[in-house]
């Protein structure tokens, strides 16, 4: 079983023990007798460091899951065209084949997206993207389903 998370979870982790450390030393500082410094150290930390390390629990949880015989999507999986806000598991034995389509973007807002689509076997269509795993991780991803779905062929 492989576990994939997004590129910005650790980023999130690294900014929530950085607001961590700021509400640590802000602490610290109240008893060093530093009021006005202190207070906005406790209060800025403790503020951020909720919101990143809600964001980042959130994020951990959206994991893309590879195992032996199904893949799990995290919530927003386009399932003939409608979007799921659920966990999307597909066993690799019910998907007929799958593609990938180069969307290009505006190269100012968006970037090019891969939108990988699978064919299951009853016809329905599963499209989702995997850029937030990164580029080297979305070819691994998809070289992984590729080779699991002619597995077992």
């Amino acid at each position: 079983m492989r576990k994939y998370t997004s590129r910005a979870t650790r980023w999130l982790a690294i900014v929530s023990l950085i607001c961590s450390a700021v509400l640590l030393i802000g602490v610290i500082l109240i008893f060093a007798e530093l009021p006005i410094i202190s207070v906005a150290m406790v209060v800025s930390g403790g503020i951020l460091g909720i919101v990143f390390f809600s964001c980042f629990l959130a994020e951990k949880n959206r994991a893309l899951i590879i195992d032996i015989e199904k893949i799990i999507f995290p919530r927003g999986a386009d399932k003939n065209g409608k979007i799921i806000f659920q966990k999307t598991v597909v066993k690799f034995c019910d998907i007929d084949s799958i593609d990938a389509q180069l969307r290009k973007g505006d190269g100012l807002i968006a970037k090019d997206t891969y939108f990988y689509t699978m064919k299951l076997k009853d016809g329905t269509r599963i499209t989702v993207t995997l850029y937030a795993y990164g580029k080297y991780t979305e070819k691994e991803i998809f070289e992984t389903m590729k080779d699991r779905i002619i597995k077992n062929r």
